[in-house]
């Protein structure tokens, strides 16, 4: 499990480079020079602050004679993971006998670096048709000369997985674990409360104005006036849960012969695929009858592959996201000039419901050419990890109390009108949200289900939610604001 120290540093770590960019930002004279280089840089900061609250590090002794249970009686090395046996009173038990490139716990440094490399050159060797890996075999050989007193003898046996010079005692490793490339935490969902429906329909009674008060008259005679009347005005919202799904259709063969747990695999993915789905759809999402975006050919990010966008199912025509919501309320503003004096003007959209918790949600693009260049925003190096306040560890920086998230999926490839156009793809934007004045409305969580289809060899997966997002408020209510047409170049 992390400890404090492990957390700690990964929050330092964090907050130099964040530093380090600000620093950047407001004192070169070509602030947008290495653009990528520092976009890249800040989303590992995110992460680093994500796994810092959720992910600890490799557990690690300190027990280097801990090596000698990975040598056999006759003096060679158990590399992975191989059946055994103990003697006790109720007779011989089978057991499993950890190896020392597959062990779960690192019984030192080396033990650790030993492991990375090793899987390291496994993943390289399994994506070539003819494995040939000299620079990682090479990188192995160097780490095996600096084995431990306990254990330098036998594992100097296996100089490097060749024929012959010792690969017989270094058998490939296969990762049960895909290789994913990192990509922004997924937090915009956790920003906002999530409302169970027992129903399809929610009907939801709303008291939009209450009355009016009146002076009180003095009773002057013996047929006194009435107090003057009021009238409330009451409404009601309708919320009707959406349905998503995701469908993979699986060739059995293939699962039976995958050397990965390949349906476990699957079912973790096909579940990310929903929640990624929602989150894009909480920010561009829209109902209307033609989508304010050209989503028919908007692949944000690349995520959704470049066909079938656009058409009647896509996820984004499930609800009304928070950009499209801004522009129904008519809270939008143009922050070609970025400053705190046009921010404050976006603010103002909100009117009294400034008064109530807000975030500022905007990409990774947005935080780094902008953001961090204003003096009123608070790095984490400034405000502190306590302040940390949001689920997933995710706030990067904070402007007038206002925690700072990123989402890939607030495009940095906008015309400067605020939308996705095909055309002109080179600006950004930020949305401010009140975020009590939002819900997720939750009809049934998601469900993976697996099915085979004899006929044909297939396994179906699919997993379904059914789950909206809106707002209890009125249609009127300026509960958003997006500002856009932002530059990142």
């Amino acid at each position: 499990m992390p400890n404090t120290n492990q957390d700690r540093a990964m929050v330092e770590e964090a907050k130099k480079i964040i530093s380090d960019i600000v620093t950047h930002q407001k004192t070169s004279s070509n602030r947008l020079s290495q653009f990528e280089s520092q976009v890249d840089e800040i989303k590992k900061a995110q992460r680093l602050l994500e796994e810092s609250v959720y992910r600890g590090g490799t557990e690690t002794l300190n027990d280097e004679s801990g090596l000698n249970n990975f040598v056999r009686k006759d003096g060679s090395i158990r590399w992975i993971t191989e059946p055994g046996y103990v003697d006790t009173k109720a007779g011989r038990q089978p057991v499993e006998n950890k190896g020392l490139l597959d062990s779960k716990i690192a019984c030192n440094e080396w033990h650790k670096e030993l492991m990375e490399i090793n899987t390291e050159r496994n993943m390289a060797r399994l994506l070539m048709r003819d494995p040939f890996t000299p620079k990682l075999d090479a990188k192995f050989q160097k780490h095996i000369d600096l084995a431990p007193r306990t254990i330098k003898a036998s594992v100097e046996k296996a100089a490097y997985d060749g024929a012959g010079v010792g690969g017989e005692w270094v058998p490939d490793q296969f990762s049960a674990q895909l290789f994913e490339a990192y990509t922004t935490p997924r937090i915009v969902r956790s920003l906002f409360s999530e409302t169970s429906m027992d129903r399809n329909v929610l009907l939801v009674p709303r008291l939009d104005r209450g009355g009016r008060p009146y002076i009180k008259g003095q009773v002057t005679s013996d047929s006194p006036a009435n107090y003057t009347a009021s009238t409330i005005s009451t409404s009601q919202k309708q919320i009707t849960a959406s349905g998503l799904a995701t469908r993979y259709v699986i060739d059995d063969a293939l699962a039976e012969d995958s050397a990965i747990a390949l349906i476990p695999t699957l079912q973790r993915q096909i579940s990310a695929d929903l929640a990624s789905a929602v989150e894009d759809t909480l920010i561009n999402g829209d109902t209307a009858g033609t989508h304010q975006d050209d989503i028919a050919n908007w692949n944000i990010r690349s995520r959704w592959g470049a066909t079938g966008l656009g058409g009647s199912a896509d996820h984004r025509r499930a609800w009304i996201g928070l950009r499209a919501a801004a522009f129904d309320r008519s809270s939008t503003a143009d922050l070609a000039t970025f400053s705190i004096t046009t921010l404050l003007g976006l603010m103002s959209n909100l009117t009294e419901l400034n008064s109530t918790s807000k975030v500022i949600i905007t990409s990774p693009e947005g935080v780094v050419a902008n953001l961090l260049t204003l003096s009123e925003v608070q790095t984490l190096d400034q405000f502190g990890p306590a302040a940390v306040i949001l689920p997933g560890g995710g706030q990067i920086a904070n402007l007038l109390g206002m925690p700072i998230v990123m989402s890939r999926f607030m495009g940095a490839d906008m015309n400067d009108l605020g939308l996705y156009d095909n055309a002109t793809t080179d600006k950004t934007g930020l949305l401010i949200v009140a975020r009590d004045a939002w819900q997720i409305f939750n009809r049934r969580g998601v469900v993976v289900e697996q099915d085979k289809d004899i006929t044909a060899g297939a396994i179906n997966l699919v997993s379904t939610e059914r789950i909206t997002f809106n707002t209890l408020d009125s249609d009127s209510t300026k509960n958003v604001a997006y500002g856009f047409n932002m530059d990142i170049a």
